[in-house]
């Protein structure tokens, strides 16, 4: 069991779409905020996270939780 964990969370990072909410573990910095976009820049690439009424519930050292009506999650 503790090689399935050690497998699942030694990752550069970690993103997890839901119906209303988007979580990313490990991101390196917020780099744009609005009501219908978000930009965070990962280690390798960036994150571009498109909707609407989007607001940031959690935020802490590397992990963020983002509410709204996602349309559309792009790496750049």
């Amino acid at each position: 069991m503790e090689n399935i964990k050690s497998f699942l969370y030694d990752k550069d990072y970690f993103i997890s779409i839901f119906d209303k909410y988007i979580y990313v573990f490990n991101y390196l910095d917020l780099l744009h905020f609005s009501e219908t976009e978000i930009n965070l820049k990962l280690e390798k690439f960036k994150l571009l996270i498109n909707g609407q009424n989007l607001s940031i519930i959690k935020m802490m050292e590397k992990e963020i939780l983002i509410e709204g009506e996602i349309e559309k999650v792009t790496k750049c």
